[in-house]
């Protein structure tokens, strides 16, 4: 049996392919900050990075990858708070035209 401390980022795993690794070195900064993965995330976060990194390699054959998988990639990447709208209220920021809810702690103390 193994402790895992659930604060802990991701590690990387022996199965992580090159393209993966790449990915992995960009984006594990990026993903420390939001905290939104931890040790316990470590086979998602890597799927998302060999799932990335088969895109980037497609894209430098001048091939277009599959629209799922860069349908897949993006909503990974929103769960680890890379871009999109979770990363942008992580961040502190706004929906473009999105108004303040001036009744948002209604009947809270």
């Amino acid at each position: 049996m193994e402790i895992v401390d659930p604060g802990a980022l991701p590690q990387q795993p022996t199965w992580l392919t090159d393209e993966g690794k790449l990915i992995w070195l960009d984006d594990i900064g990026r993903v420390s900050s939001t905290k939104l993965a931890t040790e316990n995330d470590s086979t998602i976060f890597a799927n998302y990075c060999n799932l990335q990194g088969a895109i980037a390699t497609a894209w430098r054959k001048g091939e277009v990858p599959p629209i799922t998988a860069l349908t897949e990639a993006r909503r990974m990447a929103e769960q680890f708070g890379l871009f999109g709208r979770k990363s942008r209220v992580m961040a502190g920021g706004k929906e473009p035209g999105e108004i303040e809810n001036p009744f948002r702690r209604n009947g809270r103390r």
